[in-house]
């Protein structure tokens, strides 16, 4: 599978779609959303522009009268949005031009931009980006979309389905330096999304001006040692402080996510300050609300060698 903007969008609309594709997972101001995506200041719910057969955009607010449901994540960072269509004195209406398009999404397999309204900024309505995702079903209540994975060429994983882990990329292909970036990106907002922006180990979560601070995605088998990408599983949320410290192996967890220190007699003098001696021998408290999306048993195993050697 291609790169869908390129194989099944329209030139004209490709950029709106690649600005949603690199905003995914950050919150937007409505009104810098309004300046780069078409549509934004004029229509609330579903957006087709004028004389295309698709839409572009939809989104949910707060003052919504459509019952939307929260998306559920899955292991190669797709998600699944259930979006409510709209109706005609409350029953859905297939002859709206809005939902008609939607349904020509579903048709053609052609990707469409989601916005969900976040916390305000003081002042400032603010949206979170989903990303892009395609109508994959009409169930009879909801337009069901599927979130692009991490890797934007994959198909995301079926329903319901969770696949073997395959901890190291099994080869190295070159891809755009843009690409790269947009997937390292990717993988760090589902990260945040699935740790819910808090810090595994320390559990907090600093926030300024409606934006995360401070928080990283880890790779618990890292990227220069082939560590997978495209899958959440290997994958940890962190404070800039703590991930630098698990790095280099100052701390790590086991297979029951068991915090482990080093025993370097330096390292435990001065991380007293820091409070990680504290947490030693504890649980993780924080980690993703479904056991499947949290750090493989395969990665864990491979960081926890890797301790040891330099404990």
């Amino acid at each position: 599978m291609g790169d869908p903007l390129r194989e099944k969008v329209n030139l004209r609309y490709r950029d709106p779609l690649e600005q949603i594709r690199q905003w995914e997972g950050e919150s937007i101001t409505a009104q810098e959303i309004r300046e780069r995506i078409p549509g934004f200041r004029a229509f609330k719910v579903i957006y087709k522009p004028a004389g295309s057969k698709y839409a572009l955009w939809v989104r949910q607010t707060s003052r919504g009268v459509y019952p939307d449901k929260d998306p559920v994540i899955h292991t190669d960072g797709s998600w699944t949005y259930q979006y409510s269509p709209e109706s005609t004195r409350g029953s859905f209406d297939p002859d709206l031009a809005t939902n008609r398009s939607l349904m020509r999404c579903m048709e053609d397999n052609v990707p469409v931009g989601v916005f969900r309204e976040g916390k305000a900024q003081i002042g400032k309505k603010t949206y979170r980006v989903l990303g892009l995702g395609f109508v994959s079903e009409f169930n009879g209540t909801h337009f069901v979309i599927r979130g692009e994975p991490i890797d934007e060429t994959s198909e995301p994983v079926p329903e319901g389905v969770v696949p073997t882990f395959t901890p190291m990329e099994l080869e190295s292909p070159g891809v755009e330096e843009v690409v790269r970036l947009i997937r390292e990106r990717r993988f760090g907002s589902v990260i945040r999304e699935l740790y819910h922006e808090r810090c595994s180990l320390c559990d907090i979560g600093f926030r300024l001006r409606g934006h995360p601070l401070a928080l990283e995605a880890a790779h618990v088998i890292p990227l220069q040692n082939r560590g997978v990408i495209g899958d959440v599983r290997n994958g940890i949320l962190l404070c800039s402080n703590h991930h630098a410290l698990f790095d280099s192996y100052a701390w790590t967890f086991d297979k029951d996510y068991r915090i482990l220190v080093s025993a370097d007699h330096e390292f435990r003098a001065s991380a007293a300050a820091n409070h990680v001696l504290s947490w030693e021998n504890e649980k993780l408290p924080n980690l993703p609300d479904l056991p499947s999306n949290r750090p493989a048993r395969e990665a864990v195993e491979w960081r926890f060698a890797e301790f040891e050697k330099r404990r």
